[in-house]
């Protein structure tokens, strides 16, 4: 159970209860600590939750020179732009020790703490050229003492899904455009109204949608009836420069209707669009919205107009929608219990996230505790965590 580091003294476990939360939701679960060897110096029983996001992506500049001979060459340049930011970052104290050395034992410490409600969704794609990233993890740690002992640690990544920001509701949009040809024949009017089952959908599920179409003014037929879905994937790096990437996940097409034809109440036009992407083995991504990292998608649905239409202008309906993450569907690997695990059950340990548990990576991350170099008394619990449970009985 655990991790490499340490593991000449014991190992240590964490694990959630659920493999995803929702922002704001609470979070359960437990820290396994088995320490089978004497003589480990630290006794402060660490929980870390880590949110980071990052991206890059690369993009080609052409130019020309002349050379020495008078003979033009022309070069590329590649241009590489990221951007990372640790957004969520803390740490507390679960438990301390107050004995000089890790005591031999086996333990679990369960705890509870609250994500914060306005958190990015887990998200990761990587392209041809480009990557993009949202994760997080929670870490169970014992820190050393003594800097020449390695922390004992395991860490678990956290899928985090972005709360809907609306309740489950159809969607309606409609346009009326003006249709003409060769930029100045007038070709009469085309309506078009939508109406769209749902709000949100899981990748895989099936998009029902609902066109009224009004060309009984238009001149022009409606050759086809488009309806696809976009994605919107932006990136911005550290100087805030942004790279939007434009997707069609996936389309599809019916007939159309004549011109000077109506197609509305009984006769409307259905479509269902499946949510699948064929061209990615991973299928369709979430809704995201980071700050250097998101991705947002468009249910569209355009009334193609036959002939050489000014603009290429025909009448559309697009409506804002949300990809929630799906369900996981293997929670990790089953934990591998030490023979004979019998172990002390501590206390549930309620844990507030606030501006005095958080810290930087960069930063010396045992600065809170005042350890001594070789710990010849106990330790004394820091105090900024408060008092600690006693162990169950």
């Amino acid at each position: 159970m655990g991790n490499q580091q340490g593991s000449d003294f014991g190992g240590v476990y964490i694990r959630t209860d659920k493999p995803f939360y929702f922002a704001g939701e609470i979070i359960t679960g437990n820290i396994y600590l088995n320490i089978f060897k004497d003589g480990y110096p630290g006794g402060v029983v660490l929980l870390k939750v880590s949110g980071k996001e990052k991206c890059h992506w690369t993009e080609s500049y052409s130019h020309t020179t002349t050379g020495t001979d008078g003979k033009q060459e022309q070069h590329t340049e590649y241009v590489t732009y990221s951007g990372q930011t640790q957004f969520y970052q803390h740490r507390v104290a679960i438990w301390t020790f107050n004995t000089p050395c890790l005591p031999v034992g086996q333990y679990t410490f369960p705890f509870q703490f609250q994500l914060l409600s306005h958190l990015p969704g887990s998200y990761f794609e990587k392209g041809s050229d480009f990557q993009a990233k949202i994760s997080y993890s929670v870490k169970a740690e014992i820190e050393s003492y003594n800097k020449s002992y390695k922390s004992i640690k395991h860490s678990q990544p956290l899928v985090v899904r972005e709360p809907l920001k609306q309740n489950m509701t159809a969607l309606m949009g409609q346009m009326e455009l003006k249709a003409s040809t060769w930029c100045c024949i007038d070709q009469g009017t085309s309506y078009i109204k939508c109406v769209f089952d749902k709000n949100h959908y899981l990748p895989g599920d099936t998009a029902y949608l609902w066109a009224d179409l009004d060309n009984s003014n238009c001149k022009l037929d409606v050759k086809r009836i488009d309806a696809r879905l976009i994605n919107y994937l932006t990136l911005r790096d550290k100087t805030g420069r942004e790279k939007v990437i434009t997707r069609t996940i996936v389309s599809q097409q019916i007939q159309g209707i004549g011109a000077g034809v109506k197609a509305v109440e009984n006769d409307r036009k259905q479509i269902q669009l499946i949510l699948h992407n064929k061209n990615s083995q991973d299928g369709i991504r979430p809704s995201s919205n980071g700050q250097l990292v998101r991705s947002v998608y468009r249910l569209q649905v355009q009334a193609i107009l036959s002939g050489c239409v000014c603009c290429n202008k025909h009448p559309t309906v697009d409506v804002p929608i949300e990809i929630v993450a799906p369900v996981p569907q293997v929670y990790n690997q089953p934990m591998a219990q030490p023979s004979n695990w019998n172990p002390q059950v501590f206390q549930p340990q309620i844990v507030q996230f606030t501006d005095s548990t958080m810290y930087l990576k960069d930063q010396n991350q045992q600065s809170n505790y005042n350890y001594p170099q070789v710990p010849l008394a106990p330790p004394q619990p820091p105090n900024q965590f408060g008092q600690m449970q006693q162990p169950m009985n």
